[in-house]
């Protein structure tokens, strides 16, 4: 990972080096051409989309670049790949996007050929077959931060000296690399606490069916009867049928330790409520914004691709508060880049 005082540099030369409007491949001053870049996913708009949007949006235009981004309707992967094809029939120059179906990779491929410059945001499912094509990629190893709160939950469980039960995980994609790397990553983790807590995981169906999923939760809790802890891999989509599953079981805030990773203003909310006892933020933020610079920096300054961790922050009642307050800053200016 970079370090915090050349990247702070390199920020603060882009930002003094601000480039007048102008049509494509106009020039910019010292930053080179005027480009574009489109953010290209197969999901309708959320905090998810709108957290690497305005971090894109914000690199774009230090940049004197342009920034679009093409949303469909429904999370497939014919909408994911579509998107991809319109912003490259569109003639982006540059277009950000998520690995996660293989079909992706096959896109990034045929895109190249046509002269488009590719970044991956968040999710790399498909390392090897993407690794060949030279593509950043700005995101936090799945696994990595799965110990990391497979490690936290051991530990707040320690403190309310319970080290045996289980500890119950949904998974609303079973198959989907980021996912299950992340539920193996929170086994290690838990593991590593030398105590007697066992990891159970089972398909939540949060994905297909909210209303489905809650049903599922309280039935597979009553089902193992000694749960001690839940770890929400599916980050808002799984918690919200959980945290619902908890309240009909009448299980109150705090009763159970539940980890989360951020991925909304609801999550948060969750914290800030008590349903959730902390969670991770990937800062998704940062995700668009490092990844427009990466490909600048290759395109400009002939850098190697480079896979960058956007790092994590730990958000629980101390500090929930304050992240939400810096959530709602980048919804304000989400909307004036007409992105809400």
């Amino acid at each position: 990972m970079l370090s915090a005082v050349p990247m702070a540099g390199a920020f603060a030369a882009l930002a003094a080096c601000g480039q007048t409007e102008g049509g494509s491949g106009a020039k910019g001053g010292s930053l080179g051409p005027k480009r574009t870049v489109a953010w290209a996913v197969g999901t309708t708009g959320s905090d998810f989309v709108t957290e690497i949007s305005v971090g894109a949006a914000d690199a774009a235009a230090m940049l004197g670049w342009r920034f679009n981004r093409i949303l469909n309707a429904l999370p497939t992967p014919d909408a994911h790949i579509n998107a991809i094809r319109t912003a490259v029939t569109a003639r982006s120059d540059v277009i950000l996007t998520v690995d996660w179906y293989q079909a992706v990779v096959d896109e990034i491929a045929a895109g190249q050929k046509q002269g488009t410059h590719f970044a991956v945001v968040n999710s790399a499912n498909n390392p090897d077959e993407l690794a060949p094509l030279n593509v950043p990629f700005v995101g936090q190893e799945p696994r990595t931060t799965g110990r990391l709160m497979g490690e936290r939950i051991a530990a707040a469980l320690a403190k309310k000296d319970i080290r045996q039960g289980s500890v119950l995980v949904g998974n609303p994609f079973p198959g989907s690399l980021n996912i299950e790397e992340r539920i193996r990553g929170i086994g290690e983790g838990l593991a590593s606490a030398d105590g007697g807590l066992e990891m159970v995981t089972f398909p939540d169906s949060a994905a297909a069916d909210s209303t489905l999923s809650v049903g599922l939760y309280k039935a597979k809790i009553t089902e193992i009867g000694n749960v001690v802890a839940h770890a929400v891999a599916g980050s808002e989509m799984s918690a919200v049928p959980l945290t619902k599953a908890l309240a009909e079981l009448q299980t109150g805030p705090g009763q159970v330790v539940v980890g989360s990773w951020v991925s909304s203003l609801k999550t948060l909310n969750l914290v800030k409520s008590g349903q959730i006892t902390f969670a991770l933020d990937e800062n998704l933020y940062y995700q668009g914004f490092m990844a427009v610079l990466l490909v600048w920096s290759m395109l400009e300054r002939q850098m190697p691709a480079s896979t960058l961790s956007s790092g994590h922050t730990w958000v629980s009642a101390d500090n929930v508060e304050e992240m939400i307050a810096s959530y709602n800053r980048r919804k304000v200016a989400a909307e004036a880049y007409g992105l809400s």
